[in-house]
């Protein structure tokens, strides 16, 4: 399992500017670290993690955290499934935040965030991605229109690529074979 330098998480965060009552997506779970983060910001968080006995190593964490009294993780409802898709039943979303470096910006992902949402993901080829702030702005006509800056004014970052389920194989790096929970 990694983790995120704590520096990262906290500049995607801010950049994301989540306030109490949005719906924040995260894509990428991992260890909790950063939907944690999330729920000390906003009661409405959704966590994909495609890994699913770190899914469910996460889960029992929450839950082992909210029996001792810790009651902002009950805000975070997490699921076992590709991140790639979001989460269309949960949609719209104010807030999208992604863990892992793909090499494009998903498609549903953005037809999943509410016109005027944030999304944060790191973009680009291995070990060499962009931080990028992207934002869906609708105009007084409706129409809708995609801006995108780099958090980091093109400084680059470093995160696990995005992994891909095909059938119940996951394809990319790392693999569940590579999980020893």
């Amino acid at each position: 399992m990694t983790i995120s330098d704590p520096h990262i998480v906290a500049r995607m965060t801010s950049a994301l500017n989540v306030a109490r009552g949005d719906r924040a997506l995260e894509v990428g779970t991992g260890s909790g670290y950063q939907s944690a983060y999330l729920a000390n910001l906003t009661d409405k968080v959704w966590s994909i993690e495609i890994i699913k006995p770190l899914a469910e190593r996460t889960r029992r964490l929450y839950d082992s955290l909210i029996e001792r009294g810790y009651d902002e993780y009950k805000s975070i409802t997490t699921r076992h499934a590709d991140g790639y898709y979001g989460w269309e039943q949960e949609a719209p979303f104010d807030k999208v935040i992604v863990t892992c470096a793909i090499d494009h910006i998903p498609p549903p992902l953005l037809q999943q965030m509410k016109p005027n949402g944030i999304m944060v993901i790191p973009v680009g080829p291995p070990g060499a991605q962009h931080a990028l702030k992207v934002t869906k702005q609708q105009a007084a006509d409706g129409s809708i229109s995609i801006a995108r800056s780099d958090i980091y004014h093109g400084g680059r970052v470093s995160f696990v690529p995005f992994t891909r389920l095909e059938g119940d194989l996951i394809k990319g790096t790392p693999s569940a074979s590579d999980w020893r929970l």
